[in-house]
């Protein structure tokens, strides 16, 4: 918004998540969206994740995901939730650096199955970075 724009009176404050609200966010895993270095501009790509310890650990198979993690490169991380009828939802965003883990029996018995078809046995990890969420309150701003 720009600077001399008047604030809508009836429009509701964002909430910030503090860092335990973000993890709780996080620690429910499922599906969430990580942005790689593109050629010409970012690519993002639908994962299912679990967070184990410090780490976001999305299985995969060759392919992008896989070669960014063994380049070791940055990349973000997010999640939302969204109510279209109450114009309400929230979101957290993690950067980190994108690392592979070898495949051990620790990570296959995690409950992370590919949804996608083909070979998906390969780990790799996003470390918590920086962690940010906030949450769009509903209110009749909204409406």
């Amino acid at each position: 918004m720009a600077p001399d724009t008047p604030r809508r009176q009836d429009a509701p404050e964002l909430h910030v998540f503090d860092a335990a609200e973000c993890r709780h966010h996080l620690t429910a895993g499922g599906v969430g969206r990580v942005a790689l270095k593109g050629a010409d501009a970012p690519e993002i790509r639908p994962v299912n994740f679990l967070l184990r310890d410090d780490e976001i650990v999305i299985r995969t198979g060759d392919g992008a995901i896989l070669e960014a993690a063994r380049r070791g490169e940055a990349a973000a991380f997010e999640i939302d939730g969204i109510d279209p009828l109450e114009h309400t939802g929230w979101s957290v965003v993690v950067t980190g650096k994108l690392g592979e883990r070898p495949t051990d029996d620790a990570l296959l018995a995690l409950p992370l199955r590919p949804w996608a078809s083909g070979q998906k046995d390969r780990f790799v990890a996003l470390s918590l970075g920086r962690v940010s969420g906030l949450r769009i309150p509903p209110g009749r701003g909204n409406r």
